[in-house]
């Protein structure tokens, strides 16, 4: 063999093994994030991190390291009706954002980077839209869709991207209901909830993530037997998990299973004061929820208790746009016992 050969099959050699190591990277890295997704699903935040940020000491440049964070966070906020972490929350979205934009520079992104880039816009947009800046949530919606298509368009396999897309589409009707006669709008729920129900059935990291998704989307259309029935769909995998036992509470009162849902609630106080993640919102909006039932079973001293218990928190919502929802349906609440009570 002459040198020329010799130095041929080297470079081969070493691209095969290149492409290899790369490989196996991608695939263990998968299914390192696999196992913090796990941890996040059992509440295991602390865990999950460990994970995520190992991901990040790894693979700096990577954004998904960061979504995940990010993504931790968020779950962290949703389930305990807390805002103490939103500047950790906004700083990793922040940073996911841009290391994939970083990548799209260096024209080295993949699906995957305009997946967990859209991901992460997408969480941002929810995030915005809770705490009152609907414009900016308007924009990271449209910005999160064009970033899952271009993931499709790179990867028609990556079925995750459907759960974004589906979110958009849902989301976005329910918030422009008012504007569904203009062509650009119009009314696209069926489309959002037939996307989210594909994630789930061909995605990976969106099998859960899906459910849980539809269990909210038909908790927004009123369907209360179907908010139940996704949730037997979840709860042998994670039967202690907040985000389903706020919505469950919710679809029994409608259903008019006032133990059952008196019984979630006490269920949920428990899971929650048993966190180092306690927040008082989230007491605040069980006492609600109770005043609620007590006030449909006209026990009113019992739901004035519950709503005392409220007021008495008030100050939490200073700083927290869950405790205001609380105290403000609490108001709500309270004028329309008073009213039935003939207390002007």
């Amino acid at each position: 063999m002459n040198a020329i050969k010799r130095k041929l099959l080297i470079i081969l050699s070493l691209l095969l093994l290149f492409s290899l190591s790369a490989a196996s990277d991608s695939l263990n890295l998968d299914s390192i994030a696999m196992s913090g997704v796990d941890l996040v699903q059992h509440e295991k935040f602390d865990s999950a991190l460990v994970v995520f940020n190992k991901i990040i000491a790894t693979y700096p440049a990577e954004p998904m390291g960061y979504f995940f964070v990010a993504a931790t966070y968020q779950t962290v906020i949703d389930d305990y009706r807390t805002d103490k972490y939103k500047g950790k929350f906004n700083q990793y979205v922040d940073l996911a954002i841009e290391k994939g934009r970083a990548k799209f520079e260096r024209k080295n992104a993949t699906a995957s980077d305009y997946f967990y880039v859209g991901a992460a816009i997408g969480y941002r947009g929810i995030f915005r839209a809770f705490h009152g800046d609907w414009w900016g949530a308007f924009w990271d919606g449209g910005k999160a869709k064009g970033m899952m298509e271009e993931a499709l368009k790179r990867d028609s396999t990556l079925y995750d991207a459907y759960y974004g897309l589906g979110t958009y589409y849902y989301w976005r009707s329910v918030k422009s209901k008012i504007l569904w006669w203009l062509p650009f709008f119009g009314d696209n729920r069926q489309k959002g909830i037939d996307y989210t129900k594909l994630a789930v059935r061909k995605g990976k990291l969106a099998v859960l993530e899906g459910k849980y998704a539809l269990i909210k989307i038909y908790a927004e259309e009123k369907d209360w037997p179907q908010v139940l029935a996704w949730y037997d769909s979840v709860k042998t995998v994670t039967p202690e998990d907040p985000f389903c036992l706020w919505l469950v509470t919710v679809a029994r009162i409608n259903l008019k299973d006032f133990e059952g849902a008196r019984q979630t609630l006490f269920r949920l106080l428990q899971i929650e004061k048993s966190s180092p993640y306690f927040d008082v919102a989230s007491e605040m909006e069980i006492r609600y929820w109770l005043a609620v039932i007590d006030y449909y079973q006209r026990d009113y001293n019992k739901a004035l208790s519950q709503i005392g218990f409220v007021f008495a928190n008030k100050k939490a919502a200073a700083e927290n746009n869950y405790a205001k929802n609380a105290l403000d349906w609490a108001k709500e609440l309270k004028e329309k016992i008073d009213k039935e009570l003939g207390i002007r």
